[in-house]
């Protein structure tokens, strides 16, 4: 009974010491206001502008989705007939990885070309058909490395057919994703870095104004934990305000933006609906936030201490 009472004491003890130095967080960040929303402002600047960058990147890649342009892998054939020609098709049909197969014929291929001249006349003194048949593939996978795949298997099939495709778009698009997601990355971690540092600074700095106040406690016995616990919660509330703001920073760029961008891709013809955040990314900013305020005060009561 008596180990469950001195459990129950130091637990409530515990509580009470946190309490009280949330409160008097709180209490120091009430009484300079200024200060404290100038850095839940920066804060929220901070988070925003990487979540910002981050939504428009994905909303891009999905754009480039939806825009009406499948890659293709196109086979050059020398066939005599369309029986043939069927067949090879048919071939091309039944390997894995292949949606959709369409074959054209010489002659097709030639009627179709002279129906796009001006003067479909201008073709009348060919001998014969210079065209050959056609074998458009429609892979089911569209990343570069799926095609790139399927076009060495269609080389290794038919190596007398001349294999062209057009997945270099696609290629060039995936690159363009993977940069901007590296560049993304290395902005975040620099501003997260600037951030922690300007609030270790103002940690810091409200610890020395405090400085009798600490040397009057450490003569009481008062360990490093005791007086850093204060700023500890301090830089708590600011990373809770800072991701609160940032939030509303998101949701207002997304206000602002989806009108002009569903609009251009409507002029585009593509069918387009711009994707605000996920709840998931609210998550992301506010446990950000708390972990960079958190941060930033350990950081700068532990300097200011040691000094």
């Amino acid at each position: 009974m008596k180990v469950r009472g001195d459990r129950a004491g130091y637990l409530e003890a515990w509580l009470y010491n946190h309490a009280e130095a949330a409160r008097r967080s709180l209490w120091r960040r009430a009484r300079a206001p200024g200060q404290t929303l100038i850095l839940v402002a920066v804060l929220g600047f901070i988070l925003a502008l990487p979540a910002y960058l981050w939504l428009l990147l994905d909303n891009a890649r999905a754009l480039s989705e939806g825009v009406d342009h499948e890659p293709r892998i196109a086979l050059y054939l020398d066939l005599d007939g369309d029986e043939m020609l069927s067949a090879v098709a048919a071939q091309i049909d039944a390997l894995p990885g292949v949606a959709e197969v369409a074959a054209i014929g010489a002659d097709e291929a030639l009627a179709a070309y002279r129906a796009s001249l001006p003067d479909p006349g201008l073709l009348d003194w060919l001998e014969e058909n210079p065209l050959p048949a056609i074998i458009e593939v429609l892979p089911r996978e569209r990343s570069p490395e799926a095609l790139a795949a399927m076009e060495r298997q269609l080389a290794a099939l038919l190596p007398e057919a001349t294999v062209v495709s057009d997945h270099e778009w696609v290629r060039q698009l995936a690159a363009l994703h993977a940069a901007g997601l590296r560049v993304l990355v290395l902005v975040s971690a620099l501003l997260a870095l600037g951030i922690t540092l300007i609030l270790a600074v103002a940690s810091a700095a409200e610890l020395r104004e405090r400085h009798e106040e600490i040397a009057i406690s450490r003569i009481s016995g008062a360990t490093d934990r005791f007086l850093r616990r204060p700023s500890l919660y301090g830089g708590l509330v600011l990373g809770l305000g800072g991701g609160l703001f940032s939030l509303i920073l998101l949701g207002l760029g997304v206000v602002l933006t989806r009108p002009p961008v569903e609009e251009a891709a409507t002029a585009f013809g593509i069918p387009f609906t711009f994707t605000g955040p996920q709840a998931r990314i609210g998550l992301m900013l506010l446990g950000a936030g708390l972990l960079l305020g958190w941060t930033g005060a350990r950081l700068g009561s532990a300097a200011a201490l040691r000094d």
